[in-house]
């Protein structure tokens, strides 16, 4: 029960904080973003009476209802919770004077936002719930034509950024890039110490439960390794597998949901080649 507690109030606290910064920082100094925090600006700067907050909770909810369609309620039931209290924290700061509240030196502000706003996402996805939002379709896409979730994220940022250079001029792009390479490192370093790729080794008697499990419902891949137990001298398997560090709050969930008893080795991961990271997987192929 307490750790519900804390998973809640931790999704809550970091969409507090992503929030806060799209209101105090991006909408007072004409920062671009990507996303369906990019799209609801795009559509504020030219209907200036819709508030940001309502844009986003229409987007947010079109893309939660797709998510739930095409990837089941598991996937849907992650993103619940974002879906709902973003647009209530954005209503809440967007009417308050928080624009006032800080310094006017653009770079400044930049560099808060970031950090806010990464901190806010890394709280979020550490805890084992998600942001929602444009993380959707590229998960939809993944699914049914392989195709790599980073790759497709980038095409619909770089797509949404684009709309809004178009709309609003260049002023900004420079500090909304650094907006992007400062959140993106805060994000890292908040869910799993600075990188963005874990390796994960766990022992336990049920390792095909866990193997099936990996594989079929988190998208990952993994290599089995034979081992003997220390204290019984007995013969098994391991599951190795390296994982992004956004996925690994799931699976590590996951994989304690089967046994609660598993042992679980987590380390960071400097470099990765092969099929999946550096390669592309096959569609069908679980590596």
């Amino acid at each position: 029960m307490k750790q519900k507690l804390f998973t809640f109030f931790s999704i809550l606290f970091g969409n507090a904080l992503l929030a806060f910064s799209v209101c105090a920082f991006v909408v007072p100094n004409g920062f671009i973003l990507g996303g369906s925090n990019g799209i609801a600006l795009a559509i504020h700067s030219t209907f200036e009476y819709l508030p940001l907050s309502l844009l986003n909770g229409i987007l947010n909810g079109v893309l939660f209802f797709l998510g739930l369609g095409f990837l089941g309620k598991k996937f849907a039931a992650g993103t619940l919770l974002s879906t709902i209290v973003y647009p209530i924290f954005m209503a809440i700061f967007e009417h308050l004077p928080v624009d006032t509240l800080f310094t006017e030196d653009k770079l400044t502000c930049a560099l808060f936002c970031a950090a806010l706003a990464g901190f806010g996402i890394g709280i979020v996805i550490r805890s084992g719930g998600a942001t929602g939002g444009m993380d959707i379709p590229p998960c939809i896409l993944h699914k049914f034509k392989g195709i790599s979730v980073g790759s497709s994220m980038l095409v619909f940022d770089t797509a949404i950024v684009l709309v809004q250079v178009f709309l609003n001029g260049l002023d900004g792009i420079l500090y909304s890039l650094i907006i992007i390479f400062v959140m993106t490192a805060t994000v890292n370093q908040t869910v799993v110490t600075g990188v963005n790729k874990v390796q994960m080794i766990i022992i336990s008697p049920h390792y095909e439960q866990i193997r099936r499990e990996i594989i079929d419902s988190q998208d990952g891949g993994v290599t089995m390794l034979d081992i003997e137990t220390g204290y019984a001298g007995s013969d098994q398997k391991a599951v190795l597998c390296i994982l992004y560090a956004k996925r690994y709050p799931a699976t590590r969930d996951a994989v304690l949901k089967i046994d609660p008893h598993a042992f679980i080795i987590t380390s960071e991961v400097k470099n990765v080649n092969g099929k999946g990271y550096t390669l592309a997987r096959i569609p069908e192929e679980k590596v």
